[in-house]
């Protein structure tokens, strides 16, 4: 197996952020020329019990400075669990699964200015959370780095992969760049790479004996032109897209990401709406605020029980059940919880006692339907199309993956087909990112999602024309249209600028040039009116043209995880290469 190692970073580093759990990797150079996939993985220690995972939960404990982080993951998890048996929480933020505030549709505005509330309803600028956690993240690797090595190395000598979902607007790409670089990572030494590629890219490199199923498929001696589906189940959200193998080192995609967030926390606001409704939302928020400690058990004690519960599972779901919830129910509405579930349509799936609370496994698993009729139906959707629909493979990955009632109903749905689930599928993406890290022409080609360009103007047509559209230029009256540069379902070859278009300037003397970038999920809309403003680039010219006209090269490479355009002023034959703003 071979690669080409020109210009290679001797280190790099991969940062999995996720919903609900993160971490962090990295390889070096001369390890991954021998083996791919050998990596140095972070193991978490849970702080009770045995618990080691190779990735912690996404939770930041924060002083009430909002500027000092006290704890990251399991020790986030458990000082704060200790704050609140002292009742001293409230002076500190508590932030989780805030991962999900970035997952925006297209049009949808996100600025560097949003903010987001933890767990109790502070607020904070929400950049400084993420950027807090990813400065933890790369502080906590590069210690373990320092440890393995006798020589020094600092963190701007590292290539930095920051993994986000491939659904993810630009906007939201952006955002996770700029919260990397105020952590302290270099904006050149950084890359952002898609998860489900990351996880395609990974098992490419796996045998068969490293999967939990999946019968004798490998994904990684699958022939030059076999497709398979990719199904990325986060805790967040379903990223799903399918790959061509095009060579033995190299995939392309044939079918532009898609899902939505549909991962496993939406099992988790199903058990807490499941308690709403039993309770009342005043009870249960009154219990929430005033017996933290209590609550933050129940959490802890439901994920142990979602990750256990098994598809043939007929046995009732025991539950520890803090006996302050009862009296918080009795404070708030001076009846008996017990009363209230024996009167309620959950009388036959309750029971309730003491500490304890069991759930019959109908209902238990009933939990889990939202989220996985949501993704049946995609993938059903999905598999109607002509470039998907021979596919024989269907390999699932990421820590919801791990669930085997998911597995059964994508097994049950489409039993036809293959479905292949490498063993530890929630840190594939983690690992993946080191590999696309050294090798980024493991993805050869993508399909776009939308269809991109910039506004310009034409002549205005009397009649014809939007009267709003009309603007008046040094040349004439003119209208604003949409200049089209690339068209939804295109196929792009991975970082080559996919068109060139001559733009020209319309003042006497103008010393700048501005851009306003649109998208569409239409492939041929005439006016801007039709699109969504995504972003804008700007540009200076020097020494003025009294007369307008002045033209200027514009090339956008929309092939990469990150769109990049190039302007070129053919009077001074001087280019610049820019990302867009897309966060206003």
């Amino acid at each position: 197996m071979s690669f080409d190692m020109a210009a290679r970073d001797l280190l790099v580093g991969a940062i999995d952020f996720g919903t609900t759990y993160s971490g962090w990797a990295f390889s070096f150079l001369h390890d991954f020329q021998t083996d791919p996939i050998k990596a140095s993985v972070k193991q978490w220690h849970s702080g009770s019990g045995t618990l080691v995972t190779e990735k912690a939960p996404t939770c930041l404990l924060i002083k009430s400075d909002g500027k000092t982080l006290e704890a990251f993951g399991y020790d986030a998890e458990n000082q704060y669990r200790e704050l609140a048996d002292n009742e001293m929480h409230e002076e500190y933020y508590y932030f989780r699964r805030f991962k999900m505030a970035l997952n925006k549709k297209l049009g949808e505005k996100l600025d560097r200015g949003m903010t987001i509330e933890d767990e109790m309803g502070k607020s904070m600028v929400a950049l400084n959370v993420f950027a807090m956690a990813i400065e933890y993240l790369v502080g906590d690797m590069m210690k373990s780095v320092k440890d393995k090595l006798t020589s020094a190395v600092e963190k701007d000598e590292v290539h930095w992969v920051l993994t986000v979902p491939a659904i993810w607007t630009d906007a939201a790409k952006q955002f996770m760049r700029e919260a990397a670089v105020q952590a302290g990572l270099a904006t050149n030494k950084l890359t952002i790479a898609l998860e489900p590629e990351a996880a395609s890219i990974f098992c490419r490199h796996l045998s068969v004996h490293t999967t939990i199923s999946g019968g004798n498929t490998s994904i990684a001696k699958m022939p030059v032109g076999t497709r398979y589906m990719v199904l990325d189940a986060g805790g967040g959200t379903i990223d799903i897209t399918v790959h061509e193998v095009v060579s033995e080192n190299s995939v392309k995609e044939i079918e532009s990401a898609s899902g939505g967030g549909w991962g496993g926390i939406l099992v988790d606001k199903a058990f807490e709406n499941l308690l709403i409704d039993l309770a009342g939302p005043e009870v249960y928020n009154t219990f929430k605020r005033t017996e933290t400690e209590d609550w933050l058990d129940i959490w802890r004690d439901f994920e142990v029980k979602k990750r256990l519960v098994a598809p043939n599972k007929t046995a009732r779901i025991n539950m520890k059940f803090p006996l302050s919830f009862g009296r918080t129910y009795e404070r708030c509405t001076k009846g008996k919880l017990l009363d209230a579930i024996e009167a309620s349509k959950y009388a036959d799936d309750i029971q309730f006692g003491e500490d304890k609370i069991r759930f019959s496994a109908s209902l238990f698993k009933s939990l889990f339907e939202c989220s996985i009729n949501k993704v049946i139906s995609h993938v059903s959707t999905l598999l109607r199309d002509e470039n998907v629909s021979k596919i024989k493979t269907i390999l699932m990955v990421g820590g919801y993956s791990e669930s085997t009632l998911l597995q059964h109903s994508i097994r049950s749905e489409f039993s036809d087909i293959n479905v292949v689930i490498p063993i530890g599928a929630s840190s594939t993406i983690l690992r993946g990112a080191l590999v696309y890290g050294h090798s980024p022409v493991s993805i050869r080609e993508r399909v776009l999602k939308y269809t991109y360009g910039v506004e310009t103007t034409d002549p205005f047509i009397e009649g014809t024309d939007p009267e709003h559209l009309k603007v008046k230029t040094a040349t004439g009256v003119r209208c604003r249209v949409f200049s089209k540069h690339v068209e939804k379902g295109q196929v792009v070859k991975c970082n080559e600028p996919q068109v060139e278009k001559p733009y020209v300037t319309q003042h006497k003397f103008q010393s700048n040039v501005a851009f306003d970038i649109f998208a569409t999920e239409q492939c041929n809309p005439k006016y801007t009116t039709e699109c969504s403003l995504i972003g804008n680039l700007k540009f200076h010219l020097p020494d003025p043209e009294e007369q307008p006209g002045r033209e200027i090269i514009v090339s956008m490479t929309l092939s990469g995880t990150e769109i990049i355009v190039k302007a070129v002023d053919k009077k001074t034959g001087k280019d610049t290469s820019v990302f867009i703003n897309f966060l206003g």
